[in-house]
């Protein structure tokens, strides 16, 4: 959803639950490069699910995030800001060719067919994917206004102008997939601290996107109640022994085992689902995992054995030069995904129309 023209770049604001990142993003020739960047933490419970529960403290902290940058340069006042992606809704729909040129209308009318929505509470944002003799393939994204027009706010009253807000899923893609050199079926799975996002993506665009019941803090959970440890033992076990068979005896591959199996499952479902709904001749050839759970050892290779289909923790660095990698180390790196997603289309002010 775009709110202002510009021909300036505009940084990528990440806001999580427990954190702000921001990255900027600049271009030379094929080459891009971190201009900026910088994290800051959140007090508990500023923000709940995506919602704003606690606005100054929420101000206070985007002040500090963009005046204690690192890196070289000049912060845009322009950003673009991502929403939570448990508050939006992102699927590709089809719907007939109509001699009706307003697709408003159209989505008013095609739209209640596919999910049930209230046009007056929320922003709909829309691209026409693919267009046939009859029909159109049409990617459909929505969000609360209410939420919409909080985040706005408060990026005013911090002298940031929002110039797009963005689903998060998107953000996500276009940090991993080269739509220009990359035609395959692919299902991305995003593992944060409370919760876990999956996407497919096809044919250069997120077809549709589900959440699953599985966070980085029940993985922590799980472990301090079965093995008895208190929680920062548990996050560290978490990064040593991961779900090697061969470290801490398997102990944890032991205890995931049902996790796995249930991950395993919804990923099965999901390319049923895909195959019997979107009629693509094509399969899934690859999953990629990213945010903070993709580092848990082992969890590719275990996923790549059971569903015999590639998989890989996500890279953004092959495409984007890595400034600092003692910063951006492979932990930290995951977690700032949806921000370099963001940071890229920064680049492309054409985009913010």
């Amino acid at each position: 959803m775009s709110f202002f023209t510009t021909k300036e770049i505009a940084f990528g604001l990440d806001i999580s639950d427990h954190k702000l990142r921001l990255i900027q993003l600049a271009q030379k020739g094929r080459n891009i490069n971190v201009q900026l960047y910088n994290e800051v933490d959140l007090i508990p419970d500023c923000l709940v699910s995506g919602d704003i529960k606690k606005p100054e403290a929420l101000l206070s902290s985007l002040k500090k995030l963009t005046k204690t940058v690192h890196g070289k340069g000049k912060l845009s006042d322009e950003v673009i800001v991502v929403l939570p992606e448990e508050k939006t809704f992102l699927k590709t729909i089809a719907m007939p060719i109509t001699e009706n040129k307003n697709m408003d209308q159209e989505l008013k009318k095609n739209l209640p067919q596919h999910v049930p929505i209230n046009f007056d509470n929320v922003y709909i944002d829309w691209q026409i994917i693919k267009t046939s003799d009859t029909s159109q393939t049409v990617l459909i994204g929505s969000s609360p206004k209410e939420i919409v027009d909080s985040y706005v706010n408060i990026l005013n009253r911090a002298n940031l102008m929002p110039t797009v807000v963005e689903i998060e899923a998107t953000a996500i893609a276009r940090a991993l997939i080269d739509a220009k050199n990359n035609q395959n079926a692919q299902i991305i799975i995003d593992i944060g601290a409370n919760r876990t996002g999956l996407f497919l993506y096809d044919e250069d665009t997120i077809k549709f996107t589900i959440s699953l019941p599985l966070s980085g803090k029940q993985i922590t959970q799980l472990i301090v109640d079965t093995l008895d440890l208190d929680w920062q033992k548990a996050e560290q076990a978490k990064i040593v022994c991961g779900l090697d068979r061969e470290k801490c005896h398997g102990a944890l591959l032991e205890i995931f085992t049902d996790t796995i199996n249930k991950l395993e499952n919804h990923i099965k479902q999901t390319m049923e689902f895909y195959y019997n709904n979107y009629g693509s001749e094509k399969k899934v050839e690859k999953i990629i995992l990213c945010g903070g759970g993709a580092n848990f050892i082992n969890i590719t290779q275990i996923l790549e054995e059971r569903l015999g289909i590639t998989t890989a923790i996500s890279n953004p660095w092959e495409r984007i030069k890595n400034p600092n990698p003692d910063y951006f180390n492979c932990h930290r790196t995951q977690s700032f995904i949806t921000t370099l997603g963001l940071g890229l289309r920064g680049l492309n002010p054409e985009t913010f129309l």
